[in-house]
């Protein structure tokens, strides 16, 4: 395939396609039931069937095409990180910020004691 890199465009473009197509499956399995038979034997050696809707089958179907479109595309089914506090302020400014903070202090080879920023500290 790298030999062809106009066919590799193709690709990726079809393979990123593709999580759109199984999203629009993942609507059409949820609203659909499946109808199937759930066969039991007992201890006595009787066997137990029953018909109903095959739930975690749509279920395992639904994850399944989650995942897969999560990683195909990731940038719109993908897991989304929320960055902000309930106050809408950015937690990783305020890491940042206290990391900062707590960066011990060192001295250069002349002497001039730094802060976290490499700037000359004020005694």
């Amino acid at each position: 395939m790298r030999r062809f890199p106009e066919f590799l465009k193709q690709y990726a473009r079809a393979k990123e396609e593709s999580a759109d197509a199984m999203a629009e499956d993942i609507l059409d399995i949820a609203d659909t039931p499946q109808i199937g038979a759930v066969t039991k034997t007992k201890p006595d050696g009787s066997v137990e069937t029953r018909e109903g809707d095959m739930i975690e089958h749509r279920r395992l179907q639904v994850d399944a095409r989650k995942w897969l479109a999560s990683k195909l595309k990731p940038k719109k089914y993908g897991d989304r990180v929320d960055l902000t506090n309930s106050d809408g302020s950015l937690t990783g400014a305020d890491a940042l910020a206290k990391a900062r903070a707590r960066v011990t202090e060192w001295r250069d080879p002349a002497g001039t004691s730094l802060n976290g920023n490499g700037e000359a500290r004020e005694h």
